[in-house]
């Protein structure tokens, strides 16, 4: 007896020979048990973050000291 479970992404395949006695039953409940155990697909990989970075050399000025430089002038 063959029984065959198939999905688009996984498929069992149960056989039995001739000389063993399993019920279709038994035989269905076997290939259902494991069809159920596998792992479903992949998830689809993460897509990266959408980002910006800004790097600049201008420092910023101290305000004290920019005051102070204006009351030597």
């Amino acid at each position: 007896m063959r029984i065959t479970l198939s999905t688009s992404d996984k498929t069992v395949h149960l056989a039995t020979t001739k000389g063993e006695h399993v019920s279709v039953r038994a035989a269905e409940k076997a290939a259902l048990s494991l069809f159920h155990a596998l792992p479903g697909p992949a998830p689809e990989p993460a897509k990266p973050p959408i980002g910006f970075a800004v790097d600049s050399d201008t420092e910023r000025a101290d305000p004290d000291l920019a005051a102070a430089d204006e009351n030597e002038e």
